[in-house]
This record gives C-alpha cells, structure tokens and sequence, in this order.
C-alpha cells in the first residue's frame, strides 16, 4: 500500500477559525478511496475465512474440475 503524504494541506474554517474540512487533490483522494476499498476487501477475506476453514474441514466443498462438469451439464 502506498503512504499517503500532502505536501500542502488546505483546510475549511467556520467564522470562528473551526477546521471544519480539508481539501484534497484528486489524485490523493482516488488513492485513499482505492486504499479504503483495499481494506474493505481485507477485512471481507478475514471475516470469511473461519467459515471457510470449517466448510473445508467438514468436507464441504466442490473441486473446480467438478464444478465446471455440473456447469457443462446445467447449460445443455
């Protein structure tokens, strides 16, 4: 993952001086949302995975080979 670094920071104040927002380029923002997608696909993988493991170790499961027989045979 690449580190995000802005070189000038632009903010957005109310009337009392608050920090209210930020502006961003676009080239800094696109990364920040393909690396919010990036965790999102991280956090999906590692909630799947207890599941997976104990479907694998119950047996449950279809080969690939298998998959694309019953695949072939469906679409006839």
């Amino acid at each position: 993952m690449k580190t995000l670094a802005a070189k000038e920071e632009q903010f957005l104040t109310d009337a009392k001086g608050k920090r209210t927002g930020v502006v961003l380029n676009l080239k800094t923002y696109q990364r920040l949302i393909e690396a919010e997608e990036e965790l999102a696909d991280i956090h999906a993988y590692d909630s799947a995975l207890p599941k997976v493991a104990l479907e694998l170790k119950a047996g449950r499961y279809t080969t690939l080979e298998d998959y694309r027989a019953e695949r072939n045979h469906k679409s006839k």
